[in-house]
């Protein structure tokens, strides 16, 4: 025979995750313009035999790197726009944590809403 559930505890279980799962979407809902990618600096060389970068100097650029179509792109950014790109890239990362996290919360409140249901179910075959 299986052991009763404490519905009450599953019911303060479930009001605690909404309790957490509401700032994050909250914060999620904050984040305006997000990128998906990554912004690096890329030091390459050019080839050319009289060039400084074949003497150890490389050549330096930002870049963005971003999956278009299942393909990889890398776009040149302005220096002076670099920082813009990497803190639109970073909201993409932190929307996507918050978003894995509220999935978690999600599922555990779903399971634990599972189990009041099947509680309730049989108490009523009880009776």
């Amino acid at each position: 025979m299986t052991r009763p559930l404490d519905v009450p505890a599953l019911r303060k279980r479930i009001w605690s995750a909404y309790k957490r799962v509401r700032p994050l979407l909250f914060e999620m809902l904050r984040i305006r313009t997000f990128l998906r990618g990554s912004v690096y600096e890329l030091k390459t060389r050019c080839g050319q035999a009289s060039c400084v970068c074949m003497r150890g100097q490389l050549h330096r650029r930002w870049v963005l790197t971003e999956s278009v179509g299942g393909r990889k792109r890398l776009r040149v950014l302005p220096q002076d726009e670099m920082e813009l790109w990497r803190r639109r890239a970073e909201d993409y990362r932190e929307f996507r944590r918050k978003r894995a996290e509220i999935v978690k919360i999600v599922g555990r409140m779903l399971s634990d809403l599972d189990a009041v249901e099947r509680a309730q179910r049989r108490a009523l075959k009880k009776e």
